[in-house]
């Protein structure tokens, strides 16, 4: 077995597959931005790793492998959009552009944040990062949380806007100390 390359370089089958599993919430955020489905966006993602797998010779070593999968899914979203986008509202290529960003400064984004968001869900009292993962890492419906917990829907919707709020300004102030100047 050859040495593993750098984070960014996978070298072998196996550690190949350890960066597509380790990239799947980003791509999955990535493409569910762009088609704002989550069926479409498991579909697309799905199809996403069929061309990785397959194209998996084609990776340059060296190069930066999120920025590789980025373009990838940003090809396989253009792809079925136009594929499936009879009868439904379809932007323009000069619209998609504008909401796009380069994979590289998408990655960027996402990889300055991400260590930000997961300190503060830390400090977050139990209870209320339970919350966040029932509904947004497992992918729970408010009102089955609702009816798990014995409160009402709209008591839990109003404690999850509230947690939002609240991660959003502990996300923005430690990406001011970060970088030193306000976001």
């Amino acid at each position: 077995m050859s040495p593993p390359g750098p984070l960014n370089e996978p070298s072998g089958t196996e550690d190949f597959a350890v960066q597509i599993a380790t990239i799947q919430p980003r791509l999955y955020g990535f493409i569910l931005k762009r088609l704002a489905d989550r069926e479409q966006t498991l579909e697309v993602l799905q199809r996403t790793n069929e061309v990785l797998c397959r194209k998996a010779d084609d990776f340059q070593h060296g190069s930066s492998f999120t920025a590789w999968a980025f373009t990838i899914a940003k090809f396989q979203v253009m792809a079925f959009r136009k594929s499936e986008g009879s009868g439904r509202l379809i932007f323009s290529d000069k619209v998609s552009q504008l909401i796009d960003r380069t994979a590289a400064d998408e990655a960027a984004a996402v990889d300055e944040r991400i260590p930000v968001l997961r300190n503060c869900l830390e400090r977050l009292p139990n209870a209320d990062r339970e919350l966040v993962q029932q509904r947004y890492r497992d992918g729970h419906p408010i009102s089955l949380i609702a009816e798990a917990v014995s409160k009402s829907i709209d008591a839990i919707a109003m404690r999850l806007s509230r947690i939002r709020k609240q991660l959003a300004e502990c996300v923005r102030s430690g990406l001011d100390q970060e970088t030193g100047y306000e976001v």
